[in-house]
């Protein structure tokens, strides 16, 4: 299905949007603009490149109760909290961000163990993708083309949006995508939307922010083969303070810890996000720690990224949105030590 809207009708094409459920979409804050819960249509904004947080929050929150007790004599008392899953919406989606959430769905759901709380969410949100301006180059940092990820490209979402001059164009992706589209007011858009809808998504495949192409079994044999070289790894990871930020902003990143909070008798066992990148990640209970050296540990990141998750999932777990780039507080650029392991 197609539609265009006019970008007039933005506010009322948002507010359409919130009548399905909670929408988060692209707000613009003091610094930088992230994905918030809407509740004035008039805040979300098209006007941004990309957002400095991936959405993936909306399905793997950063902290969240899994069950709450209270402690009375000589037992425990319990219940799971559950699930909150309404119909969402996420809107304005890069090609990249969604993109991750395809590769997040094997670790999650392919895994073996379907981690019920984010297939929930996936199951009851619909993303509505927004592509790059393949008119604008990319941003320095990015290199989801060396990826395999197009400016333009569809995988990912269920419906792909196209801004066009004082237009948007929609076309639906998935059956999930034509369902929204279908239920929104939009009117179906011309041939000539069509064609120009076809002729952005050519111009998004030819836009490349690195001409690499990097390849899952290449890169994944090289870093294997290189494991053990220290000299490599102590180089790559020169300048790293192991503030653990690259894994914060990451949108595949996935490691979370659990623990019990407790005051007064009462608590809640908690999930929240955690980052290999930090000392105590593998500290073991002995003491003993196997991965003391910020080397190792930033070698682990790029080894997970680019080896072990090519090997167990069959594809490598990074969409070059460049985010860790732009953050890193010592300009540690991993497509280069991608880049440079493969001559190494």
């Amino acid at each position: 299905m197609f539609k265009t809207i006019t970008l007039e009708k933005w506010s009322d094409f948002v507010s359409a949007l919130m009548e399905k459920g909670p929408l988060f979409a692209p707000v613009k804050g003091e610094k930088s603009v992230d994905f918030r819960r809407i509740e004035d249509p008039s805040v979300v904004t098209l006007d941004f490149y990309n957002t400095a947080l991936s959405p993936k929050f909306v399905f793997f929150p950063p902290s969240e109760d899994l069950i709450r007790y209270r402690l009375v004599k000589n037992a425990a008392e319990s219940v799971p909290v559950p699930i909150e899953a309404p119909p969402s919406v996420i809107l304005g989606v890069r090609p990249c961000d969604a993109k991750s959430f395809e590769i997040m769905d094997r670790h999650f759901l392919g895994a073996g163990v379907i981690d019920p709380y984010w297939k929930q969410r996936r199951d009851q949100t619909t993303v509505i993708g927004y592509a790059f301006d393949p008119r604008t180059p990319p941003d320095p940092a990015d290199f989801y083309s060396a990826l395999g990820i197009r400016a333009a490209d569809p995988a990912g979402s269920d419906i792909l949006m196209i801004k066009r001059d004082g237009d948007l164009l929609l076309k639906s992706v998935t059956e999930k995508g034509e369902a929204l589209l279908r239920d929104l007011s939009p009117a179906g858009g011309s041939a000539e939307d069509e064609r120009a809808f076809d002729e952005i998504l050519a111009q998004g495949n030819d836009l490349r922010s690195r001409f690499l192409e990097i390849q899952d079994a290449e890169i994944a044999g090289k870093l294997s083969a290189i494991f053990e070289d220290k000299a490599f790894w102590e180089k790559a990871a020169e300048a790293c303070i192991g503030c653990g930020i690259c894994t914060f902003v990451c949108p595949t990143c996935y490691c979370f810890d659990i623990s019990d909070e407790t005051l007064f008798n009462e608590g809640a066992r908690k999930r929240f996000w955690d980052a290999c990148m930090f000392t105590d990640f593998t500290l073991e209970a002995s003491g003993h720690n196997p991965r003391p050296k910020i080397f190792q540990r930033y070698r682990q990141k790029v080894c997970h990224k680019y080896a072990y998750h090519v090997r167990k999932y069959g594809c490598i777990s990074c969409v070059g949105c460049g985010r860790c780039i732009r953050a890193c507080p010592v300009n540690i650029d991993i497509f280069s030590v991608v880049e440079n392991a493969l001559k190494w």
